[in-house]
């Protein structure tokens, strides 16, 4: 069952709900644990029993094919939108702002991996090509397990909308 709060900012704490806490079980657990993370949290018993770990997947697996549909659906919205501009913004070359090939040899003697993101800038009339710096986006996209990522992308989620849309939101690391 989910439940809807409405947390008053100016209160520091939130009350969860009772008829919650009876619905869970955890009505009369004195021991509980709080899982959080940036935008979520899970409340657990100290000592989940083996019935209420089955019972947590489920729940679990009930709700993450409902959150990939709706970030299947931003991501793809961002693509559609054109969220993904150039490198230099609007560009008044555009179709044929396209790019440039390195040899991964000559990015290779530089020190940068063949795969790394590259970011360019023109100083002093030469054009200098180095490793783009990470940002909090890519560092959070970075960190996603590879099976994670799999499934994400094989659900329909567009990693580069999603990254995308977490440099709209200026994310901290």
């Amino acid at each position: 069952m989910k439940f809807h709060l409405n947390h008053d900012l100016a209160n520091k704490t939130l009350t969860i709900p009772r008829a919650a806490l009876q619905l869970s079980g955890l009505a009369d657990v004195s021991d509980l644990i709080l899982h959080t993370d940036s935008g979520c949290v899970l409340l657990l018993p100290g000592d989940p029993t083996v019935a209420e770990l089955l019972k947590t997947i489920s729940l679990l697996s009930t709700v993450t094919p409902q959150l990939i549909s709706r970030l299947a659906e931003r991501s793809q919205m961002a693509m559609e939108a054109g969220m993904t501009e150039t490198a230099c913004g609007t560009c008044e070359h555009e179709p044929r702002c396209s790019g440039l090939e390195i040899p991964p040899c000559q990015l290779a003697e530089a020190g940068i991996s063949p795969t790394a993101a590259l970011e360019s800038f023109v100083e002093e009339g030469r054009i200098i090509v180095q490793a783009a710096m990470k940002t909090a986006a890519d560092v959070l996209i970075d960190e996603l397990d590879d099976d994670v990522r799999t499934m994400l992308e094989d659900s329909g989620v567009r990693m580069e909308g999603v990254c995308r849309l977490l440099e709209k939101e200026e994310i901290s690391e």
